[in-house]
């Protein structure tokens, strides 16, 4: 499957003995697009395999599950029953967020078929856009596909060398800006006080707010 992009065009393409796709869903934007072009996939051209989505979440970002869910809702809906169980794990430390991510990536790929993993992370915008944002943390300065463009078979980035307008471009030829794109969540701001957090709003303040208004011109 080829989609058109004007940043970089997305191939997916499985060989014959892949039988499950893992995939990273975190609730967000890019995560979600993902989703929705692999699922296309499967129903387009390779019924006979089925979509494995892994979730991990960090204390004080509960919203992570809530919009993960709420997208393999939308995908399951959409495409029909293409997928296995959903694998999930909670880590407490924002320090260990990463190597528990990476554990359940790899727990998933020793305990089931799911061999392949595909991720949603994209390249940074350009650099004289995203220092107006700092000192707000965003992700790192070099990210910008280079470091991600792995010959490992295993992993799949298929949106690494594109930034956050050429997702907008591809929820648009998808046609999913108003029905998937609303539903997705980019705000990682911290649910520092429970009761009166609302995981409905962005907070329009963080440099993944930030991000998200730079590349769609809008928060939902």
């Amino acid at each position: 499957m080829i989609i058109k992009n004007s940043q970089q065009d997305i191939h997916i393409v499985e060989d014959e003995s892949t039988t499950t796709l893992g995939y990273r869903l975190s609730g967000g934007t890019d995560s979600a697009i993902v989703g929705y072009m692999l699922s296309k996939f499967v129903v387009e051209e390779r019924p006979d395999i089925k979509i494995m989505p892994i979730t991990i979440t960090l204390a004080g970002k509960q919203y992570q599950l809530i919009y993960a869910k709420r997208i393999l809702e939308f995908l399951k809906n959409e495409f029909g029953d293409i997928f296995v169980e959903h694998q999930t794990s909670h880590v407490s430390q924002l320090d260990k967020y990463v190597s528990s991510l990476n554990a359940l990536v790899d727990e998933t790929r020793a305990n089931t078929q799911a061999k392949i993993i595909y991720s949603g992370i994209t390249s940074n915008p350009p650099k004289k856009i995203y220092k107006q944002w700092l000192p707000h943390t965003g992700p790192s300065d070099n990210r910008n596909g280079k470091r991600f463009c792995t010959k490992n078979r295993l992993a799949r980035y298929p949106l690494v060398n594109i930034d956050k307008k050429g997702i907008a471009e591809l929820y648009n030829t998808l046609g999913v800006m108003d029905t998937l794109f609303p539903i997705t969540r980019s705000c990682e701001a911290w649910e520092k006080d429970e009761k009166n957090y609302n995981i409905e709003k962005h907070c329009e303040k963080c440099w993944w707010c930030r991000e998200r208004y730079w590349g769609f011109g809008r928060y939902k």
